[in-house]
């Protein structure tokens, strides 16, 4: 548990101001660049494999659509795995650029490696994802990819979605961000999503409600956060550099729900059992199965006019 305030100390040390966080964002850029020149973080390709065959599953994405991956850090590793199998045009969209191209091309060259291991694939579209990663693999700089891939990269430090068209997007892909936007935002970012999609148009994610703070500390228990008030988080835990909403699944289908989407699908990937854990009084009337719930997917779709 020493572990586990220490890294909140520091991390709300980093939220202390502008300067600090661009230290934070310059320290943690250098650190996890040398991380992924060194290979593919284990899980990555399956984990895409999976989130893409949730959208399958739906049939929720085809050939000629337009897409927007929201949160596409530092290596658009999912809307990278979607192109391969989709011709699709994607936008790729952040509130910050931490782009690498040097872990971009390690990552594509384990994309490469690991293309023949996905069985479930039909051949003509491995062969096609086989040959978009070998002429990827030559390009020198994310501009020859983006040409390469009908990508379009979008920084807007706000997160507002509002320049986009309206009706003009028909899916929305996102991994591990919706835990990671303010709560104050997520209306807001609900009623853009409606108003950039087509009608019929469907936003994909996979939302990772597991402790953050639990990356670093190790032996915590991975909804820690469930002990604690709105009042301690925000005193003792809560940063700015790697905040987290604290939302569970059900509250983002209330979300969606409240702002005229369907719910499509809701899968919980992975959970642990919060059964011993002291379970704070904002939590109290959750189903358990939420407040086990580590990853989860949800699959919405606006309404057909």
């Amino acid at each position: 548990m020493l572990t586990y305030r220490l890294t909140a100390a520091a991390l709300k040390a980093f939220s202390f101001n502008d300067a600090t966080k661009a230290a934070y964002r310059q320290l943690g850029n250098a650190i996890a660049g040398r991380r992924r020149a060194r290979g593919i973080r284990p899980g990555y390709v399956e984990r895409a494999d999976a989130n893409l065959t949730f959208i399958e599953q739906h049939n929720a994405i085809a050939d000629g659509m337009r897409l927007i991956e929201l949160g596409t850090g530092w290596v658009h590793w999912e809307a990278l795995f979607t192109r391969l199998f989709y011709d699709v045009e994607i936008t790729l969209f952040d509130v910050w650029d931490n782009r690498q191209f040097g872990a971009f091309q390690t990552y594509l060259a384990a994309l490469q490696a690991a293309l023949p291991q996905l069985p479930q694939r039909n051949i003509e579209r491995q062969e096609r994802a086989a040959e978009l990663v070998s002429r990827a693999l030559e390009c020198r700089n994310f501009d020859e990819v983006y040409d390469l891939l009908s990508f379009q990269y979008v920084v807007e430090p706000g997160g507002s979605l509002q320049e986009f068209t309206p009706r003009s997007i028909d899916l929305v892909i996102s991994s591990d961000v919706m835990e990671h936007v303010p709560t104050h935002n997520l209306d807001a970012l609900a009623s853009d999503l409606k108003q950039i999609l087509r009608p019929g148009g469907y936003v994909a994610q996979q939302i990772v409600p597991s402790d953050h703070l639990c990356i670093y500390a190790k032996s915590a228990h991975p909804k820690s956060y469930l002990q604690y008030d709105d009042a301690k988080w925000a005193q003792w835990f809560e940063n700015t550099v790697q905040y987290q909403n604290r939302w569970q699944q059900s509250d983002f289908r209330s979300l969606f729900e409240r702002h005229g989407f369907e719910i499509v699908a809701d899968k919980v990937v992975a959970h642990a059992d919060t059964a011993e854990l002291p379970i704070a009084a904002r939590w109290i009337d959750y189903d358990k199965t939420d407040l086990d719930a580590t990853v989860t997917r949800l699959l919405t779709r606006k309404a057909k006019d």
